[in-house]
């Protein structure tokens, strides 16, 4: 299969998990962590001219950026129309499948930001200008701290998307592969490793753990409804989400959110 069928054949597979509300809650949680900023990338104090998001989903991180840079122009991208909502003035958005090519190859953008999104696109390596944000997680991190139930879930959606040609491991690659690429210079990565069960010292950690823990929750439960005959049973699904109430649930989720700057040469 080659990258086009395959990010398509993904999407469809996911799109009934692709609902506002979950996505506006995890972008809330992610964005309360990061003290209610965008993200941990320094952002305070730029006055970017153009703002792209790849992958908008409800557009929650589009808006709050349009709002903090109200002079810029934000072009939000997604496959999926955005919800019907109130957007500021300065949001375009854009119907697009990031798996072509996009319109924007005479034009630089100050900022890029993709979140969740870079894993589900097969072997796509954009090169966009100015500041970069991919902000990922790394579902294989999930079934190696969890119990088996966790495990036999994750374990079957992983081997439906290597399947597709997604590598369910891209978190903790992303800054080795911005390297490799030679295009971008300094160059920074934060791992964060947010438990389901909340029972760390850090209370900002553990609320952001647990609003990742309900968004992957409501994410498989509704994708079994369409999945289950790839594997993702009801049985499968129970399992999984007696083991994500457990008081003394192991599970973390790393989140890897990397920022660079594409070099001038």
């Amino acid at each position: 299969m080659d990258g086009e069928v395959n990010i398509t054949q993904l999407a469809r597979l996911l799109q009934p998990a692709f609902d506002s509300e979950r996505l506006d809650e995890m972008h809330n949680a992610v964005t309360r962590y990061f003290g209610n900023k965008l993200g941990p990338a320094p952002l305070d104090g730029l006055h970017p001219s153009k703002t792209m998001e790849l992958g908008c989903g409800s557009g929650a991180w589009a808006i709050q950026a349009a709002k903090q840079f109200p002079d810029a122009e934000v072009v939000a991208i997604d496959r999926h129309p955005l919800p019907d909502r109130s957007l500021p003035p300065n949001i375009t958005f854009q119907l697009a499948d990031l798996a072509q090519k996009l319109d924007f190859e005479d034009q630089m953008f100050d900022i890029v930001h993709a979140r969740w999104v870079m894993v589900h696109v097969t072997r796509g390596r954009g090169k966009p200008g100015g500041l970069l944000l991919i902000e990922d997680g790394d579902f294989v991190s999930i079934a190696e701290s969890g119990g088996p139930a966790t495990r036999g879930i994750l374990h079957k959606f992983n081997e439906i998307q290597k399947g597709l040609g997604v590598d369910v491991e891209l978190g903790r690659k992303i800054e080795s592969i911005l390297m490799s690429l030679g295009d971008f210079s300094d160059i920074h990565m934060r791992k964060v490793s947010a438990p389901f069960g909340a029972n760390g010292p850090d209370e900002a950690l553990n609320q952001l753990g647990l609003g990742i823990k309900k968004s992957i929750r409501e994410f498989y439960k509704t994708l079994s409804q369409r999945m289950h005959d790839q594997g993702l049973t009801p049985e499968l699904l129970r399992g999984f989400e007696e083991e994500l109430e457990l008081d003394d649930n192991p599970c973390v989720v790393d989140l890897y959110f990397c920022w660079a700057r594409r070099s001038m040469a």
